[in-house]
């Protein structure tokens, strides 16, 4: 399915989020007037296909969340750090959090009070040697990248994603020192599953998932859960 739904808990209260994702794009129009004006002035294909799949995916999820079935009802503008602002009559607190990844988008609809990023990679885009020189690895993450069991490009990506989750979940995207948003502690949360705490963000927590190539990473409060983790699809055409 291309829409998951999940209830956030934070003590005795539960509310709703929905995870949605996107890797090819409908014959149904789903953009408004102001974002076909945008997507028509993008000059590069593969930009174009990103900021697509992004919006559906966005829009899939805040839909599922505000009871909104036309999409093009749904608008979502950039803000000065390039975070989405939703702008629907409906829309109230909701917010997104939006990533996209050689030919696959995600997003994570919820509601404002608590603040969340994704980020979505692709490993076989990636090469473990830049990431390592761009993300001042901690001596925790450094720790984990020998004994995680897991290829070293995955692991990368797995500490790339983690940074990138949080500065989305902080609005402020990496416009900030990257060794900032590093982890003090990276466990184990199942099968390609990892559980992570920020050193300089203690009131964090970041979810990560390796799975079909792609690494996904969800940045959210330490003191809530999620009933499920969000399903990362290797196929939804």
């Amino acid at each position: 399915m291309s829409v998951q739904s999940l209830a956030l808990r934070h003590g005795k209260l539960e509310q709703p989020v929905f995870f949605a994702a996107a890797d090819a794009l409908p014959a149904a129009e789903f953009l408004s007037a102001d974002e076909k004006e945008q997507a028509a002035g993008f000059q590069f294909a593969a930009k174009k296909e990103g900021f697509l799949l992004g919006r559906l995916a966005a829009k899939r999820a805040l839909g599922a969340l505000i009871g909104e079935p036309d999409l093009r009802r749904i608008e979502i503008r950039a803000g000065i750090y390039g975070q989405p602002l939703v702008q629907h009559p409906r829309a109230g607190a909701a917010e997104v959090t939006v990533s996209h990844s050689h030919g696959m988008a995600v997003a994570l609809a919820y509601p404002a009070g608590y603040p969340m990023g994704i980020d979505l990679e692709t490993v076989s885009a990636a090469s473990a040697a830049t990431i390592l020189g761009e993300v001042e690895a901690s001596p925790a993450e450094l720790a984990w990248l020998v004994g995680a069991g897991i290829d070293e490009a995955t692991a990368c990506c797995v500490l790339w994603s983690a940074r990138e989750a949080l500065g989305k979940a902080l609005r402020l995207g990496l416009n900030s020192p990257l060794g900032a948003l590093a982890l003090s502690e990276i466990r184990s949360a199942g099968q390609s599953a990892w559980l992570g705490r920020y050193q300089n963000f203690p009131r964090c927590q970041c979810l990560s998932q390796a799975k079909g190539g792609r690494v996904l990473s969800l940045a959210l409060p330490k003191d809530v859960e999620l009933s499920a983790q969000p399903q990362l699809p290797q196929e939804l055409r």
